[in-house]
């Protein structure tokens, strides 16, 4: 019975088209307090990397294919052309800085390695800019320290260069 209802209600999850965008995930944080403290695979989103948009990520920014690199997706660039790439907004706000692996240099492919740069979260901090945005958010949306939650991500991006 518990399977049946969990399958029957999957199309009811944001992350069922493996996308989640900023109302869905603000959404999601708030009708499921305490997720991040306590985290099961009934309140993780799971997300599709080949659904994100990378903006300026450059396959030159990493030093060794297979290893993890440390991207910050939060940079001026990413943000101006975020005004009007609701993806590519999505994404910076759903990641921030994270590590990603280079998976295959010529086709230009990652993965998002799923760690604790993966927390859906608007904890503060991380330079000034960033706390002015996070502090900006929580003002915007209502959301606390109690909200927040775990996501894991599956799949394989592609950069644009």
């Amino acid at each position: 019975m518990k399977y049946g209802n969990h399958y029957t209600n999957l199309s009811n999850r944001p992350d069922y088209d493996g996308f989640v965008t900023i109302t869905e995930g603000v959404e999601w944080a708030k009708f499921h307090p305490g997720a991040l403290e306590k985290p099961t695979v009934e309140n993780t989103l799971y997300i599709n990397a080949s659904k994100l948009d990378f903006g300026n990520t450059a396959t030159t920014q990493f030093d060794v294919v297979g290893a993890p690199t440390a991207i910050n997706l939060f940079n001026k660039e990413n943000f101006t052309e975020s005004t009007t790439n609701e993806t590519l907004r999505a994404t910076v706000y759903a990641l921030g800085a994270v590590n990603l692996t280079l998976t295959h240099r010529n086709a230009k492919t990652v993965t998002v390695v799923n760690d604790a740069a993966t927390v859906y979260d608007w904890n503060r901090g991380g330079g000034k800019v960033r706390d002015a945005a996070i502090r900006l958010e929580r003002s915007r949306t209502g959301i606390n320290d109690t909200h927040g939650f775990k996501t894991f991500y599956y799949g394989t991006g592609v950069l644009r260069k």
